[in-house]
């Protein structure tokens, strides 16, 4: 009785000292959870053409994550287990000043379940940055470069390591049905060893699962970490077809140690028990867990096994502090919801703050449109005009944010000049050549002596009475003139004639039986007209902007389109136009949404006295750098045009054929460019 009382005792004193030990050592997720740093201070040191940014932090226990985001550049790194504080103003950030940095912002990221402070640095092209931890924070050191923007952990910095006590590795359980046999586990030693550092930023690296995690589970070396031969083929054959496969399946990697079991009609109950042991796990199984079933499985990670049998089972599970809890999941649902519901309620809580934020370049209701989405349940924004001011009401933690976001969007906005040039250039040449016959000694073509015409003979013969008349044959000359006679005229006015000849050349013959008179003429014109219209405006990036030049040609109408209604005037434009909307590019150029129209009347020709309205006009998008130069577009029209008009037959006569016909050769060329030329105005 007395040795077995004593070995109870014993037995109690182990378990009390196992108790005690484990209640020393809290899992590395519970201790970050307890402890919290807070930003103590940011200080900026010049090193050569590069600088030093260091961030203290005193009591840092977490390692600092990067990563490299565009447009505009930045890196943003993120302090896990840090709280901002209030230290760091915005005043300390304006003093990190540098060539390579052109911008910092601090916010607290996130508060639940774990606090993140995120530091952004909107740096130059070409810069590379290292981070690490030291003894008293986290050191950034930035050298210019070229190329990408590059930033990865440096682990040659010295950085604090939690000690982590992990339990002894579980043996493996290998089970078949009736009997179940246990084999020792040869994954991992018996002792403790801390933690390999983080991979560099960039290296290929595999993140362990939640579960694993949750459990401080010895972690299997990547060469144990292997999807069995078996399934290879069926997830390239699942990938393949596109059927079979839930979206996300096969990125889960399974850490535990591999078991072999084969059960049948066995108690889901007894089963997870076995599971739990292989885990070094606590177990809870609500009532609901019931149901008996058959299980297979060979050379299998434990936690694999768990899901899919869960899974089969349409159970969820749930793993906190090494207790593994089991239950339908839809109760794990539903607490899971009241859980977040409780936590927001919590997040909520709290005294409110309000400040007034005066805008200088935002407009307070546009701000405001986009402050709706960033405050909490209990804030609010309301906005004076008059002013330009915003009144924000909400949480303290909420303000910081809302104050960093009101800095970024209340900037100057640029502005941009653009110029466009539309040339027009027309160029005209005709030449043309014709004859003239006159009928009678009158006009332009009579023959004078002395001041005065004869009617009734020619002053070149001297014979008063028995002279010619115009192009026609005298049979009897000595008799009276019109007596017997025969007249021609081998090309009427307007046919082998041109209307407004720039030169004549009179031929004439005359005797007392016979006279010939003809007027050669000759026209060679050459013109050239220019046209430049340039259309200059000045916008905001991102603003549309119009300039508008021209007139209102009015022109009647009647009412109703019937004959007796009452005439009004309408007016129709003619104008040169530009729109324009120009988006400034990081890259220093600039994207234009153009449309460029020029319409003009041409009285040439008219419809009831309104002119015809001429129309230009493009509408384009273009990609075109700061004071460049773009041609938009161009129109070139060529007319070339030749014509005769004569007698038949007298025209094709060779040598003299020419007086009987009139030729007309005529080219006319028009050109249209439209330039466009933006430039960012840099005040």
């Amino acid at each position: 009785m007395n040795a077995r009382l004593s070995s109870l005792l014993v037995a109690g004193g182990v378990v009390l000292a196992g108790i005690h030990t484990g209640s020393l050592h809290a899992s590395p997720s519970m201790e970050s959870t307890v402890r919290k740093a807070i930003l103590l201070g940011t200080s900026l040191e010049a090193d050569g053409a590069g600088a030093k940014v260091f961030l203290r932090i005193p009591g840092l226990v977490s390692q600092p994550g990067v990563q490299v985001l565009s447009s505009p550049l930045r890196v943003v790194v993120d302090l896990p287990g840090v709280d901002r504080g209030t230290a760091v103003t915005r005043k300390d950030l304006a003093q990190l000043s540098h060539p390579l940095i052109q911008k910092a912002r601090l916010a607290q990221f996130s508060t639940e379940p774990k606090a993140v402070t995120r530091l952004v640095l909107e740096v130059a092209p070409g810069t590379q940055v290292l981070v690490g931890t030291t003894a008293d924070g986290v050191q950034l050191l930035l050298s210019p470069g070229q190329g990408k923007v590059q930033a990865r952990l440096d682990h040659a910095l010295p950085a604090p390591v939690l000690p982590l006590n992990l339990p002894a590795p579980a043996p493996v359980m290998v089970a078949s049905a009736p009997q179940v046999k246990a084999m020792p586990a040869t994954l991992a030693p018996t002792g403790v060893k801390p933690l390999a550092p983080l991979p560099s930023f960039g290296s290929t690296f595999q993140t362990l699962p939640q579960l694993a995690a949750a459990t401080a589970l010895p972690v299997a070396s990547p060469e144990a970490i292997q999807t069995p031969e078996a399934e290879k083929p069926h997830a390239a054959a699942a990938t393949r077809t596109g059927g079979g496969r839930t979206l996300g399946g096969g990125l889960t990697n399974y850490t535990g140690s591999k078991i072999t079991i084969d059960l049948q009609n066995t108690e889901i109950r007894d089963f997870l028990r076995i599971l739990a042991d292989t885990g070094k796990l606590n177990l809870v199984m609500d009532p609901d867990v019931q149901g008996n079933f058959g299980f297979k499985f060979t050379d299998t990670p434990w936690d694999q096994v768990l899901d899919v049998v869960l899974k089969n089972a349409g159970l969820g599970k749930e793993i906190q502090n090494g207790v593994l809890r089991v239950a339908k999941v839809d109760k794990l649902q539903k607490e899971e919801e009241e859980r977040k519901k409780l936590e927001e309620t919590k997040a909520l809580a709290g005294e409110l703050q309000t400040i007034t934020r005066p805008l200088s370049y935002a407009k307070v209701s546009e701000v405001q449109k986009i402050l709706k989405d960033m405050l909490t349940k209990r804030g609010s924004a309301i906005l004076d005009d008059r002013t330009n001011t915003l009144i924000i009401t909400d949480l303290p933690r909420n303000i910081s944010v809302i104050d960093d976001l009101l800095q970024t969007l209340d900037v100057q906005i640029q502005q941009v000049q653009i110029e466009a040039r539309v040339v027009e250039a027309n160029k005209n040449w005709q030449r043309e050549f014709g004859v003239k016959w006159p009928q009678s000694n009158n006009g332009s073509v009579a023959i004078t002596s002395g001041g005065s015409t004869s009617s009734t003979g020619t002053p070149w013969v001297g014979a008063a009475g028995t002279g010619t008349f115009w192009n026609g044959a005298n049979f009897n000359g000595t008799s009276s003139p019109h007596q017997s006679w025969a007249a021609w005229s081998p090309g009427k006015d307007g046919a082998t004639s041109i209307t407004a000849p720039a030169g004549e050349l009179w031929l004439s013959f005359l005797s007392n039986r016979f006279s010939i008179n003809a007027v050669l003429q000759a026209l060679e014109k050459d013109g050239t007209l220019k046209i430049v219209s340039s259309p200059k405006v000045v916008t905001q990036n991102n603003k549309k902007a119009t300039i508008l030049s021209g007139e209102k040609i009015p022109y009647p109408t009647q009412q109703g389109g019937a004959q007796g209604g009452a005439i009004t005037v309408a007016f129709i434009d003619a104008n040169l136009q530009l729109d324009v909307t120009p988006q400034i590019t990081n890259e220093g150029t600039i994207i234009m949404d153009l449309k460029v129209e020029k319409a003009e009347a041409d009285f040439t020709r008219t419809v009831n006295g309104t002119p015809t309205i001429i129309r230009k006009a493009i509408e384009t998008q273009v990609l075109v750098r700061d004071g460049g130069t773009a041609v938009l577009g161009g129109v070139y029209i060529t007319n070339s045009s030749t014509g005769q008009t004569g007698v038949p037959f007298l025209s094709k006569i060779p040598l003299i054929g020419f007086l009987f016909r009139n030729d007309t050769k005529a080219e006319k060329n028009v050109e249209l460019l439209i330039f466009i030329t933006p430039r960012v105005i840099r005040q």
